[in-house]
């Protein structure tokens, strides 16, 4: 009986030497973290609104993360968390607005049991979406800083659309656009008044010369209203000063203050360059 009860006990230590020996096994296996990408939802958000924030970051391992956000030390909320070892995780925070415009720095950190991540980003809070106010917060360097921005879809869940430079002097600066019939699962996103569309930037060194934007391609688009368009521009900025059929198209031109905005019109597309005299 003794020698039983004695094989028993020998027994279940080496299932619980044998349980501790895997767990230590499996847990000891590196976990890399890498390239955490910071993608805010507006490249100059607005004060005093809610911001967000997409986060992206690869790993090579499927346990969760303890993954914390913060801009001007304020912690953010995660609204969204979308999970894939080959196109990276990705989590949409939100976080309290900011009421007074300035720089203000993005903290992420990435952890897990073994290592983490960390990564930093700085974000320039905007009074207004007013022309002046754009152009003036806008220089190569942090326009540049940004690889990817956030898209929210209307229902849950989020898109990181990438961008950056597409040559030395012009950066792409995100999409804006509303009541966009293929766009119609993401909340609308406005820009500068009466010019939706993408953004590009072209620069001398590093300050900003042009602001051009496609506004639509009607060609394309049978939802893209040309009237419409026109009368937006003329709600804002009054009517043009200027109107005249080119080997380009249809040219017309508008001032706002120290600003020039001209648009170009062709079957194909409309684009506007604003320009600072």
């Amino acid at each position: 009986m003794k020698k039983n009860t004695l094989l028993l006990a020998l027994s279940v230590i080496l299932l619980v030497s044998c349980s501790k020996k895997t767990e230590t096994s499996t847990d000891s296996t590196p976990k890399k973290i890498e390239r955490i990408l910071i993608a805010p939802e507006y490249l100059l958000p607005l004060k005093s609104t809610d911001i967000y924030i997409g986060i992206r970051y690869f790993k090579d391992y499927t346990a969760k993360d303890e993954v914390t956000l913060t801009l001007n030390n304020q912690s953010g909320t995660v609204v969204s968390e979308q999970v894939a070892i080959l196109v990276g995780t990705n989590l949409l925070f939100k976080l309290p607005a900011i009421n007074q415009p300035g720089e203000y720095k993005i903290n992420c950190t990435v952890k897990n049991n073994q290592n983490f991540l960390a990564a930093e980003q700085t974000l320039r809070i905007v009074n207004d979406f007013n022309i002046n106010s754009v152009w003036n917060s806008l220089d190569k360097t942090y326009s540049a800083s940004f690889t990817a921005y956030a898209n929210r879809f209307k229902t849950t869940g989020f898109t990181l659309v990438p961008i950056g430079t597409s040559s030395p002097t012009q950066v792409r600066f995100g999409s804006y656009f509303t009541n966009i019939a293929f766009l119609a699962d993401y909340v609308d996103k406005s820009f500068i008044p009466g010019l939706l569309g993408a953004y590009t930037l072209k620069f001398n060194g590093n300050q900003l010369q042009e602001i051009e934007i496609l506004n639509g391609e009607p060609i394309n688009d049978q939802n893209f209203n040309v009237t419409d368009f026109y009368k937006g521009l003329t709600d804002v900025y009054g009517n043009s000063i200027s109107q005249a059929n080119t080997s380009s198209g249809k040219v017309t031109i508008f001032k706002s203050g120290v600003y020039t905005l001209t648009i170009t019109e062709t079957p194909a597309l409309i684009k506007t360059s604003i320009t600072k005299s």
